[in-house]
């Protein structure tokens, strides 16, 4: 595993994580791309289901979400609206969510490590681009609802990413703002909303433009434990001993 320390602000200690959703604490090809297919499936004019397709961000044939998707990284109504002259968007949109809840597939490791960090004292937030119900619908089905002190969405009154809204909110609710807190994702979007709102920013997974960004990326879930156990005893160190752009191997 290889860890990548950009910077740390010492003496402050972490006391809430705040995650994207999708693509983070979810697979998102598991979770969404057969889903979207399903609403596809159900716009019986084909010129309409090929336009609002190529709106949206989906291969019909290969039945998945393009990389360059606004799915991806934008809010939900931003995405919605640009299908809505080709199909009912709000049918649309009702199909895709309730067809994702039968496929949910947690990331590797995601649920051990939550639990990990609960039980290390750390409150757990959500902050998802997808709406605020939706957001809870999963996590519930999950079983992770104990787990999280904050759930935000783009309509829960806080603004959607890259804006800071929702995760200050989160934090705000988490009791952590007078702490240290980070912020996880795995878009830019995730990033700059946790840089505008003060956080520590964590990439995870392959994408070079957001680990670009990032104070530190981890490849999996799992690995971010030790990131924050790293952290926790550089601040009770009272120091840091890593200069920007360090590179942490474990081995």
């Amino acid at each position: 595993m290889e860890l990548v320390v950009k910077s740390w602000s010492p003496n402050r200690v972490i006391k809430a994580i705040v995650f994207d959703k999708d693509g983070t604490l979810l697979d998102f090809d598991a979770t969404w791309n057969e889903a979207i297919g399903v609403a596809f499936d159900q716009i019986t004019d084909s010129d309409a289901r090929e336009a609002s397709a190529s709106m949206f961000g989906y291969d019909l044939t290969l039945r998945r979400v393009l990389a360059d998707s606004p799915f991806i990284s934008d809010s939900n109504d931003v995405t919605m609206a640009l299908v809505a002259d080709f199909v009912d968007a709000t049918a649309f949109e009702r199909t895709i969510n309730e067809v994702s809840k039968l496929n949910i597939v947690p990331t590797y490791e995601a649920a051990v490590t939550l639990e990990a960090l609960v039980a290390n004292g750390i409150k757990l937030a959500i902050a998802t681009n997808d709406s605020e119900a939706v957001a809870r619908e999963h996590v519930s089905v999950l079983g992770w609802t104990q787990l999280f002190t904050s759930i935000k969405g783009y309509d829960s009154g806080h603004g959607a990413k890259p804006g800071p809204g929702m995760v200050l909110a989160a934090v705000e609710e988490c009791d952590a703002a007078q702490g240290s807190y980070l912020m996880v994702g795995d878009s830019v979007h995730d990033v700059l909303a946790g840089q505008a709102a003060g956080a520590i920013t964590v990439a995870i997974g392959n994408h070079p433009a957001t680990a670009s960004l990032a104070d530190h990326r981890i490849q999996k879930m799992a690995d971010l434990i030790e990131l924050v156990e790293l952290l926790q005893q550089e601040e009770r160190a009272g120091s840091t001993n890593f200069a920007p752009d360090t590179t942490v191997d474990d081995v």
